[in-house]
């Protein structure tokens, strides 16, 4: 596998993850708690290409910034795996949150950086993706209060 398909997996998953959480939190304010579980599940499916990625880089010798940035994004899907899927924790109403919000923006922010990494059209196609999603955090957030 070539690096440059790994950075082009790597972009497409960032701003699948961006699209698909705006989606499911819009999903959360109709009450489509189907949709919800439906595109979480889909956002967690993305720790296997995540890995691979970060695997590729490692083993191709690649600068740290491909390995690291890409990490703070699959923390965050691990994190996510467990609290939600794992351990089915209503944590977005407990002192979790702030862990959790910490690791879902810095591996955003993260792919943000990796997508910038990898040439400017990227970054600002990931940059875009990342306001979609925010867009959509404060209109859940208006409506339903949650984390």
């Amino acid at each position: 596998m070539s690096n440059e398909i790994v950075d082009i997996g790597l972009f497409g998953i960032a701003n699948f993850i961006n699209l698909a959480a705006a989606l499911l939190l819009i999903a959360r304010v109709r009450g489509a708690v189907r949709i919800e579980r439906d595109l979480g599940l889909a956002i967690v499916v993305m720790i296997v290409p995540v890995f691979l990625g970060i695997a590729h880089n490692i083993a191709a010798g690649r600068e740290l910034w491909t390995i690291l940035l890409p990490s703070l994004l699959l923390l965050f899907l691990l994190v996510e795996l467990l609290l939600d899927y794992i351990l089915k924790l209503e944590f977005r109403y407990t002192r979790l949150l702030g862990p959790y919000l910490l690791t879902y923006y810095l591996g955003l922010m993260a792919m943000i950086g990796y997508s910038f990494g990898i040439g400017d059209v990227f970054g600002f196609v990931t940059l875009a993706t990342y306001f979609i999603n925010l867009a959509a955090t404060g209109y859940s957030y208006s409506r339903v209060k949650h984390g």
